[in-house]
């Protein structure tokens, strides 16, 4: 091997294990953002997102919600085969987050947004204020249902719910909203609360520069004369093609993020969007990230950067599958020259103040819930969704 392509192998896993470095220490949970003394919020932000167990232990429960989540994956004998998955599986995934720092960074990341978030709207929106941020996680503390009942005792005037999926999914933003819904069934719902849906946002111009900011720095990177040849590689988090096929809108919606991306880019690289996080043996979306890799090399390619553009936080697919598993082992093994992996948005102050202008105009706004988030799937056979997406029209009408 040539010490050309050495040097860009060890710069490569320099590179990638500093990011898996960030998370190797054990993450606090930042507090809530506290408010005056007597001060009751008037605005509560619930964010939703799946969320990430903050220490090995709590592995198993995590994969365990997962898996015997209909909304989120469909098993036969779900409620038997999904503990046997999720038992079965723990051991490797544990090992995985303790690479990682012994837990999940997704947590602190969104208690950090959450609380830059509210600090802008205070100053943006005082009509609004005071504004708290609530973490709504789907598998992993805090849940979903205990903030729900936080955000009751709060007595908060207006409940905003925003998705922390840019891109819209049934299994991702769908199950978290089927998940409220579900709370609602047999409990008095809070009539005196003003309710309202942000269910996605993935064209957004400043989440759209938060990402191309991202990559410019990744660039950087790389000598200049060979920074136009390297190939930009969009990677999501894939989808069963059965999803797809049923009108899943979540590949649509990745790839017009990367379009515009590109555009704010002036489409100064080569790039292409590939897909990661496949489980189990039926078909799902491709290109995969790490087969996409290897053909790239084949044809002679050697420089990449990996751009996470279905995630908004650090977790356990960027800074261990991307960082880990793609960069360092499978750059190693490729003999890859040069790999990068850019960073999420986390707390870049363009995607903190791109969260700020989602919820401020949808406070504006008149339009409660959208029309597309009510609409189905044409080919949607699940009843949850269907009584759910019903119940939602309901409770935000203007």
């Amino acid at each position: 091997m040539s010490s050309k392509n050495l040097s860009g192998l060890f710069t490569a896993g320099r590179q990638c294990l500093k990011s898996s470095s960030l998370a190797s220490r054990q993450f606090s949970v930042a507090s809530q953002p506290k408010l005056q003394e007597n001060q009751k919020p008037k605005t509560g932000i619930l964010m939703l997102n799946m969320g990430g167990p903050t220490s090995t232990d709590k592995v198993g429960e995590y994969l365990h919600r997962i898996m015997t989540d209909r909304d989120m994956i469909q098993l036969p004998v779900q409620s038997r085969l999904g503990p046997w998955i999720a038992h079965r599986r723990t051991p490797e995934v544990q090992k995985k987050y303790a690479e990682i720092g012994g837990g999940s960074p997704i947590l602190k990341w969104t208690n950090r947004q959450g609380e830059l978030l509210c600090e802008k709207l205070d100053q943006l929106s005082p009509d609004t204020a005071p504004h708290k941020y609530y973490v709504g996680f789907r598998y992993a503390d805090p849940l979903t249902d205990e903030t729900l009942v936080k955000m009751e005792e709060d007595g908060i005037e207006r409940a905003v719910l925003f998705s922390q999926y840019p891109q819209y999914s049934c299994a991702t933003s769908g199950s978290s909203f089927i998940a409220i819904h579900k709370f609602y069934k047999n409990r008095k719902f809070p009539e005196n609360t003003k309710w309202s849906v942000i269910d996605r946002w993935s064209t957004h111009p400043l989440l759209i520069k938060t990402f191309a900011e991202r990559i410019k720095e990744e660039l950087k990177e790389f000598p200049e004369n060979i920074r136009k040849d390297v190939i930009i590689l969009f990677s999501a988090h894939s989808l069963p093609l059965k999803a797809v096929n049923r009108g899943d809108p979540y590949p649509s919606e990745v790839g017009a993020t990367v379009q515009l991306v590109m555009e704010e880019l002036k489409f100064c690289n080569p790039y292409n969007l590939v897909w990661q996080s496949k489980v189990g043996p039926l078909p799902w979306l491709g290109p995969f990230t790490d087969e996409a890799l290897k053909g790239y090399k084949e044809q002679g390619k050697n420089n990449f950067i990996l751009v996470p553009i279905a995630f908004v936080n650090e977790h356990i697919e960027t800074l261990h599958e991307m960082d880990i598993e793609y960069c360092h082992d499978l750059g190693k093994e490729l003999k890859i020259e040069k790999i990068r992996r850019a960073k999420a948005p986390n707390d870049h102050p363009l995607f903190i103040e791109g969260l700020a202008d989602i919820v401020l105009n949808h406070l504006k706004s008149n339009q409660r819930v959208s029309p597309k988030f009510l609409n189905r799937c044409p080919h949607c056979v699940n009843k949850n969704c269907g009584e759910a997406k019903s119940w939602f029209s309901q409770i935000c009408k203007a």
